[in-house]
């Protein structure tokens, strides 16, 4: 019998399990303009590209007038504490649904934020910045007022515009519908959600490439010739495609913790991520416990540690436990920004001081309620751990033989999965799963290798082709950064047309600007106030992570072009570090002001 409400709690714990990353459609497509009619061509290496002319294609949706009012931020996508919302207002706006098909009266609406602080008809007035935060897999609608706060220096000259990408938050939603048999295995879910929803004419329109166009027309709309791109994550993927398609209509962009868009699909973003996470777990946090043995108390060894991370979990029954602690506590958040460190040193602790205590036998659920309870969390947080516990250890949908039917709206599936190619079919991934699991034990504790729902969804799309013409940009990239590895930032830096590279040596945050730094702040700031883009790489010192007072070194040096002289990972001796001269003798400077 069908299990519809099992299929939902099925998908809520899929996407719990599943990292926020920065998680694009038809092939690389230019229009070109013929007797007022648009033909879409792809734009290889000789052929003549022209920007889309979107006002032409939206036809009379091309003449609405934003009709803005106060705005109403949801609590998947809230304004930061102290951000000013006193010059911001919102508004919906009309889009085709499909841009390469585009029918005046077959709409998405598309709910847009402005923090307006000039005219642009005012001599003053510099430019408006259109920005993401990335995912996509929450409302962006406020993020015009984070990024506002961040760049109070370009604030006099410069409006601020942000929005809820199509399929996310106040904007219109699609979904689609599946049904599967749980005795189909492990990837049935996946396989039956990549099925029907590559099948969905609805989600079809759920791209990377259709938002592109989507953010031209709001340009086009508030009536700018040209706006300023700054996205993160995923948002350095869309500015990719905005970049390639409207060139003509950007005066420049910055891509902070950068995909590899150089590639034509996102598949290699998610391979590297599994990496990326374990060696920051291995490289950075193993070698922070070790030098904080007195607040940690595993001693001085980081090799040990890692060692006896893995011993203590080493049995299926230990392994959940482990899994159900990190995702309760949200512990992966560590690996986006070392501020959480010290809980995540505690958790790491508690994690073996629970494996290394005889149990007979280990029930999971129970082992991790004990590991949360002796975790390092404020009492509200503790509480919320809890909870998050009891869904996280619901039953997996269905029995075998019965049918499980649900829908899935999973927008930073729609949109990894239309972003050009993956690699189809179950053998790939089973062994591509195994051959991952031996170098990033920590992604298969927490159940991330597994079959994506991108295996199966076949698509003709792909990056569009970039050349000269793409915009005056910089990329920001952590070296240690889990969520986007720093191979695809260099990538993406060192590979784009135009394109400039800072890269924080020894820093692990995703999201890097602002930073706090002059260093590294200065030369954006000085960008985005017209500047010139650095000329060269400009390789900058991280800060110093939590309860230290120097930066060390974690990986192996950055030379000045950003490349390290080894991609064998090691662990370092603190000790050794600071007898040799590569402890920073620089003292930690103040947080930044904001940190995305």
């Amino acid at each position: 019998m069908p299990h519809d409400s099992s299929a939902q709690a099925e998908t809520r714990r899929r996407r719990r399990l599943k990292p926020l990353i920065a998680g694009v459609a038809a092939a690389g497509v230019a229009a070109i303009l013929v007797a007022g009619t648009v033909a879409f061509r792809s734009g290889g290496d000789g052929e003549v590209r022209q920007t889309p002319d979107v006002a032409v294609l939206a036809g009379p949706l091309a003449d609405q007038e934003p009709a803005w009012e106060a705005c109403v931020f949801h609590d998947d996508g809230p304004p930061l504490p102290g951000a000013d919302l006193s010059n911001v207002e919102c508004a919906t706006i009309q889009v085709p649904r499909d841009w390469h098909d585009p029918d005046p009266e077959v709409t998405w609406d598309v709910r847009i934020s402005q923090a307006r602080n000039i005219d642009p008809a005012d001599p003053d007035y510099r430019t408006t910045i259109i920005t993401h935060p990335g995912g996509p897999y929450a409302s962006g609608l406020s993020y015009s007022t984070t990024v506002q706060m961040y760049t109070p220096e370009l604030r006099p000259t410069t409006n601020y515009v942000s929005f809820d990408q199509r399929g996310l938050g106040q904007s219109s939603h699609a979904e689609c519908a599946y049904e599967y048999d749980p005795a189909d295995g492990r990837s049935a879910q996946a396989q039956a959600i990549g099925e029907a929803c590559s099948q969905d004419a609805d989600v079809a329109t759920m791209t990377t490439e259709q938002a592109a166009y989507d953010m031209d027309f709001i340009r086009h709309l508030l009536r700018l010739e040209s706006v300023t791109y700054v996205g993160y994550s995923y948002g350095t993927w869309l500015g990719t495609w905005f970049g390639g398609l409207f060139s003509d209509n950007i005066e420049r962009m910055v891509l902070d913790s950068a995909t590899d868009s150089t590639q034509e699909s996102i598949q290699t973003l998610y391979n590297a991520a599994h990496e990326g996470r374990d060696r920051q777990f291995r490289l950075h946090l193993m070698n922070w416990i070790a030098r904080n043995d007195a607040t940690v108390g595993l001693g001085t060894d980081p090799e040990t540690i890692w060692k006896r991370y893995f011993a203590a979990t080493s049995t299926p029954e230990q392994s959940l436990a482990a899994l159900y602690a990190w995702n309760s506590v949200n512990g992966p958040v560590a690996f986006s920004n070392p501020v959480a460190y010290p809980m995540a040193g505690s958790l790491v602790s508690n994690i073996i001081a629970e494996g290394e205590t005889p149990a007979d036998p280990v029930i999971p659920v129970e082992s991790a309620a004990r590991i949360i309870d002796r975790t390092d969390l404020p009492d509200g947080l503790r509480a919320a751990a809890h909870e998050r516990l009891a869904q996280l250890a619901e039953p997996p949908a269905g029995e075998p033989g019965e049918t499980v039917r649900g829908t899935h709206d999973y927008v930073i599936e729609f949109t990894a999965c239309t972003d050009g190619q993956w690699t189809q079919g179950l053998d790939h991934w089973e062994e591509f799963n195994e051959r991952t699991a031996a170098v990033a034990p920590l992604s298969k504790q927490l159940g991330l290798l597994v079959t994506p729902t991108c295996a199966f969804w076949p698509t003709d799309s792909k990056m569009p082709a970039l050349d000269d013409s793409f915009p005056e940009t910089i990329v920001l990239q952590s070296e240690l950064d889990s969520m986007t590895p720093f191979e695809q930032g260099w990538a993406a830096g060192t590979g784009l047309p135009n394109t400039s590279l800072i890269a924080v040596d020894n820093e692990s945050i995703h999201g890097v600007f602002p930073y706090g730094t002059e260093e590294v702040d200065r030369p954006v700031i000085d960008f985005l106030l017209g500047g010139e883009r650095p000329a060269w790489t400009i390789v900058a010192a991280g800060k110093p992570l939590p309860l230290e007072r120097f930066t060390y070194e974690s990986w192996t040096p950055l030379d000045e072009n950003a490349g390290h002289a080894t991609d064998v990972p090691r662990f370092t001796d603190p000790t050794i570090l600071a007898e040799t001269g590569t402890l920073s003798e620089t003292p930690a400077p103040q947080p930044s002001s904001g940190t995305p």
